[in-house]
């Protein structure tokens, strides 16, 4: 089981591709290559202003602000506590933002099985392109003069020595989600444990949730198909007897279970992430 507290973490400038004036605490990661390979980050941005050109993914993203608020286009914000999921294939932006904020910034394979490229290969790639061109407000220019190229594409190109063939939408434009407005709902047979189910999408299941569980009780997390990621807003406790707090982000593997208990009022946000595991058909169907 992958644990890590963002408290025992640096930031660092966050300057790979299309960002600019944020930081960043890398506070999980999964498998280079796999199909369901992610990461999770935590952004803080303290009021230099960042824009992004309108784009779009051959990965999901999901963001969480936990103070501030961010900008995804023209009228769209994600304010404190609302989640944002931004499927792969859909166009969203130009972002514009020069205010306080801090949030979560999830990004995974999605549906397609394009997977999603680890940091090391994107850093790696960026690197040999600044060579031949040159990087500005989420755009690549080449020295040659040729056409400018999305940044993140041009990254990814490279990195898989292909065209990016971007994946056909499954949705219309990026999901709201707004929690404070969904009900509890307890567990049955487990007193002192609720859930908010925001919602699940796509044929891969990705499942986002929030979590709460009352102190002095607890709950079985797992197993999933997939990997589930969790994120402590608030309260304290432990998993599998590792003490967990606000600000602490764990990921419990495909088909493995762990057990969280609660000293204090616990909440936390649950993604589970996509499904690629082979699952048996039922005969007859």
């Amino acid at each position: 089981m992958q644990i890590a507290h963002a408290a025992d973490l640096d930031w660092q400038p966050l300057t790979q591709i299309r960002q600019g004036g944020k930081d960043y605490k890398e506070l999980l990661r999964g498998e280079e290559g796999a199909p369901d390979n992610y990461r999770l980050v935590l952004i803080r941005e303290q009021g230099a202003k960042a824009s992004t050109p309108r784009h779009k993914h051959n990965f999901d993203q999901l963001r969480m602000v936990l103070s501030g608020r961010a900008n995804y286009g023209p009228k769209r914000w994600i304010d404190p506590g609302q989640i944002a999921y931004f499927p792969e294939g859909i166009p969203y932006g130009p972002e514009e933002s020069d205010g306080d904020r801090l949030g979560l910034t999830w990004q995974f394979g999605g549906a397609s099985g394009c997977g999603y490229i680890s940091h090391r290969q994107a850093d790696a790639a960026t690197e040999e392109l600044k060579r031949a061109g040159a990087f500005k407000g989420g755009v690549y220019y080449r020295n040659d003069g040729a056409r400018p190229q999305d940044a993140f594409e041009a990254v990814w190109e490279r990195v898989n020595q292909r065209k990016l063939d971007y994946p056909k939408p499954r949705y219309d434009e990026p999901i709201l989600m707004r929690p404070e407005h969904f009900a509890w709902q307890e567990r049955p047979g487990q007193p002192g444990v609720a859930v908010k189910p925001l919602g699940a999408f796509t044929e891969r299941q990705v499942e986002i949730a929030l979590l709460r569980v009352d102190a002095d009780s607890s709950t079985m997390l797992g197993p999933r198909a997939g990997t589930q990621t969790l994120y402590v807003i608030s309260g304290a406790g432990n998993v599998d007897g590792q003490a967990v707090g606000a600000g602490t982000a764990f990921a419990i593997a495909a088909g493995t279970a762990a057990q969280l208990a609660a000293t204090s009022n616990l909440e936390l946000i649950v993604v589970g992430l996509p499904i690629f595991a082979r699952v048996q058909q039922p005969t007859g169907v």
